[in-house]
């Protein structure tokens, strides 16, 4: 596949990961200023492409093509069931099941698709399709494809969040034989915590918890009467134990019960799709107790989100912070 680098653009820091073929050379996280993104949603193209050059050159990461996933602000995405038709009937046809979602004339968006199963009759006629659809606004496609440019990388590939998870789990499974049995991909985020539910290497669905490591932050501010900042730095260093105070403690088991209400909805709504394992990523990965929390209270298996990766695309420090960009890496292709 040549030379290509992952990003994942989070509301409070960028990943790099830098490819060569199928090894990886290089990963760098580096926090991001204040106002750069909200919700998802990069406030100024410019300033992000400035930064992600900037942070590119500093960490000796060359210009190469560019692989990143959609956040779930700019792209949407549907699992639809539709009769069996042609691929321009299916053309015609999709925007319609976007007509709830999308602010703009149809014409402004790109619509795309990827076949998850074709149910047939006896006699093998096909009947109805399952389809991973996505809607994303042209504008903002060529939104990207410029901040790329200015940041000195060809946009190679632009895929949604739930595609790069599925890649990265396909990828799993083809290297390493693993069971497609249902497993679950926790990202342990900044604002959010957001659950992706994976059968195989397809995504079958996404939960959002308001919840985050900002949360903690505002927590320990408060129990030690310090600026935020400074609470962030705290939490970072693990200064004097704060991870092991009983208010962490605390956030930690609320955490894992929200956790474990996606879980138990998800097997309630789904009963033949079974979850057996569960994968911790993200800042929140690194914190030990909040793993532990996680593991005693979800009645699963829990693993460490870098146990996803093979060696040779394993970031040597802390490798559960890059399994989206590495997953975006994947959709394009990793061999």
């Amino acid at each position: 596949m040549g030379k290509i680098v992952g990003f994942e653009i989070g509301d409070h820091s960028v990943k790099l990961v830098y490819f060569a073929g199928n090894e990886l050379k290089k990963s760098v996280c580096a926090e991001l200023p204040d106002a750069m993104v909200s919700h998802g949603r990069i406030l100024s193209m410019d300033a992000m492409a400035d930064f992600l050059r900037d942070t590119a050159r500093a960490n000796g990461i060359p210009r190469a093509g560019a692989a990143v996933s959609l956040s779930l602000a700019d792209a949407y995405t549907r699992d639809v069931t539709m009769p069996a038709m042609t691929e321009q009937q299916l053309a015609y046809n999709l925007p319609f099941e976007f007509h709830d979602f999308l602010t703009e004339e149809k014409s402004k968006y790109f619509f795309d698709y990827s076949v998850r199963e074709v149910r047939r009759d006896p006699d093998g006629y096909p009947l109805e399709m399952d389809l991973f659809a996505c809607a994303m606004l042209k504008e903002r496609v060529e939104a990207y494809r410029a901040m790329f440019r200015r940041a000195g990388f060809k946009l190679k590939v632009l895929t949604p969040l739930e595609c790069a998870y599925g890649a990265l789990m396909a990828e799993h499974i083809r290297r390493t034989g693993a069971p497609e049995i249902g497993r679950c991909v926790v990202n342990l985020g900044h604002r959010v915590t957001r659950m992706h539910f994976l059968q195989g290497g397809e995504c079958v669905g996404v939960r959002e918890i308001d919840m985050g490591l900002a949360d903690l932050d505002r927590i320990i501010a408060d129990k030690l009467d310090v600026e935020i900042h400074v609470a962030h730095e705290y939490k970072q260093s693990n200064f004097n134990g704060v991870l092991e105070t009983e208010y962490s403690k605390e956030f930690y088991s609320r955490l894992a019960v929200e956790i474990m209400k996606a879980v138990n909805f998800y097997h309630y709504n789904n009963r033949d799709r079974e979850l057996k394992e569960l994968y911790l990523c993200g800042g929140g990965a690194a914190i030990m107790p909040l793993r532990e929390t996680v593991a005693d209270t979800v009645n699963l298996t829990v693993r460490g989100g870098e146990e996803l990766l093979d060696e040779g695309m394993r970031p040597a420090e802390e490798p559960w912070l890059y399994l989206r960009a590495i997953g975006s890496v994947c959709e394009g292709g990793l061999k």
